[in-house]
């Protein structure tokens, strides 16, 4: 017991007291409606969680766009105002019990299948296929950048306004902003490509325009370690991605 006390101790991520230093992490597990609300199911699921003792939960990834990146038939969404009221009661019955919650905010980007996004092709930071599912994704325009980054943006806010705690950007396991991140899916040669810095240009424009709408909020990242690929992320690089 004694070699375990110090996860017991109360912590703080960017001024929110959290009771201990257990951390449900972001798991898929399709309870939400087929709209994107949360049900009673997924209110369940999490609330369970929270009473046998659980400091801070993170949610499935939860999808900040309803156009586009959709991975799951029934994935939580947090994109509209009509998500935030489902959002907030989930959020009402975590903090019953005195845990805290983040939401981790997700776009399928190049992983996408178009038949869960109303027939559309997977978008990338680059075209080139997707060997897992055999489709060449599109190489996303500087608009379609500039739109990804405000929808990130106004999901964080949507996340603040329901009494979630803090959010968590999902920037590994291939997914859209993960993919800006590798060098393995990224052959940009703009300001979103070639350096560890441009590369990760995506996630810290989302980064400052979440502190900018929403002030001290807790925002975490979720990166790779490792690709496990040729020409993809290696400890080394990862270490340079969190120092930016």
């Amino acid at each position: 017991e004694m070699r375990c006390q110090k996860l017991f101790e109360k912590g703080c991520i960017g001024g929110v007291e959290i009771r201990n230093r257990v951390a449900m992490t972001a798991m898929g597990n399709g309870l939400a409606s087929w709209d994107g609300e949360v049900s009673l199911e997924l209110i369940r699921f999490y609330e369970d969680r929270a009473r046998g003792g659980c400091g801070l939960i993170f949610t499935e990834f939860t999808r900040m766009d309803e156009t586009s990146g959709a991975c799951n038939p029934n994935q939580l969404c947090i994109a509209t105002r009509k998500h935030v009221r489902s959002v907030q009661r989930m959020a009402e019955r975590v903090h019953r019990h005195g845990a805290r919650i983040f939401v981790q905010l997700h776009h399928g980007g190049r992983e996408a299948p178009p038949a869960l996004n109303d027939g559309k092709q997977p978008m990338g930071p680059s075209a080139i296929l997707n060997k897992v599912n055999g489709l060449v994704s599109t190489e996303m325009t500087k608009e379609e950048i500039g739109y990804i980054i405000k929808k990130f943006v106004a999901a964080a806010v949507n996340c603040q306004k329901a009494g979630i705690d803090g959010v968590e950007l999902h920037a590994a396991h291939g997914y859209l902003l993960g993919s800006f991140i590798s060098p393995y899916t990224n052959k940009r040669t703009d300001e979103y490509g070639g350096s560890v810095q441009n590369c990760c240009r995506i996630v810290t424009e989302i980064i400052n325009g979440i502190r900018a709408a929403c002030g001290r909020y807790p925002i975490c990242v979720r990166i790779n370690g490792s690709d496990f690929v040729e020409g993809g992320i290696t400890l080394a690089y990862a270490v340079e991605v969190a120092k930016t």
